[in-house]
């Protein structure tokens, strides 16, 4: 079936945020051929509809919702209800990212070994190398056009950028470049090269740098087999009773609440609102939220 989708269709897969990784996941999943029902709490923006002032821009794109913060920090105390710059849009925060695209480095893949107890942190070494990457780092920056890799040219320094790497140099840094940056520095992917404009985090109104808003979301809408909801702000994600997931409760822009039957729930938000549905989900089977048998979810 093409879409848009029934909400009794038991056989989609339900993926939640449209950012990095749902925008992503999302398209992959079209273009294999699986129906596939894409839920954004927020709008529906293009680079034409960017605004290249930070102010404006952040009443366009970001989480205003009011919200409530715990603890003893200065943020807690003095702006508890302060909004959150992550984007609240169709793309999520790939909206909003200034781009850069760096490898971790072998010795971040294991952080335990490397650090050992740090105080407060309970860290852990990944069960994967940088060796075990390499080829998935590589695939990664082809789709994104990262500079300096695969044989693309490194973006030019803009004023900033050039005292900042007179300075460098001054001081005996040999290695100074504008980095590893998922933007255009030439014409790529049916992308223009930057235009130098300067409003990275406002949105890229040129498409130069990658965004997940003008990529593969519509093209995973080409193929018929994703349907994206946008102002559709998840509530909840609903379970059976041997525990496994069936469907997920949104609202609408008008307060309206629907439930979208799965196969499958992918939660791709962000770090706020990934844990905040997961421990919204609690039930009795699920007392302290779904996918929380660590008690670290949220932490």
């Amino acid at each position: 079936m093409a879409a848009p989708f029934d909400l009794n269709d038991d056989t989609v897969v339900v993926v939640i945020g449209t950012g990095a990784g749902g925008g992503v996941l999302s398209n992959e999943l079209a273009q294999k051929g699986v129906s596939v029902v894409a839920l954004e709490a927020g709008g529906r923006y293009l680079p034409e509809d960017y605004i290249n002032d930070e102010w404006e821009s952040f009443g366009q794109l970001a989480w205003l919702d009011k919200r409530t913060t715990s603890g003893d920090w200065r943020v807690a105390k003095d702006f508890s209800g302060l909004p959150a710059w992550i984007v609240k849009a169709v793309g999520g925060t790939t909206t909003h990212w200034a781009g850069a695209s760096l490898r971790f480095q072998a010795h971040e893949f294991k952080t335990k070994t490397t650090y050992g107890d740090v105080q407060g942190a309970n860290l852990l070494d990944w069960p994967i190398d940088l060796t075990e990457m390499e080829p998935w780092y590589e695939k990664a920056e082809t789709k994104l056009g990262v500079t300096r890799t695969g044989d693309r040219a490194g973006l030019p320094g803009n004023s900033n950028y050039k005292v900042f790497e007179a300075g460098a140099k001054a001081l005996g840094y040999e290695q100074v470049h504008t980095g590893r940056m998922a933007i255009n520095s030439g014409d790529y992917d049916d992308r223009l090269a930057c235009q130098q404009t300067g409003f990275c985090f406002q949105g890229c109104k040129w498409g130069a740098k990658w965004s997940a808003a003008y990529t593969d979301i519509p093209r995973g809408e080409e193929t018929g087999h994703l349907e994206v909801r946008d102002h559709a702000h998840v509530l909840k994600i609903e379970h059976n009773a041997a525990g496994k997931v069936t469907g997920v409760l949104y609202a609408d822009k008008d307060g309206n609440q629907h439930l979208q039957k799965a196969r499958v729930v992918c939660v791709a938000g962000n770090s706020i609102e990934s844990p905040r549905l997961l421990l919204n989900s609690a039930s009795a089977m699920f007392p302290d939220g779904l996918a929380n048998s660590s008690g670290q979810v949220g932490r």
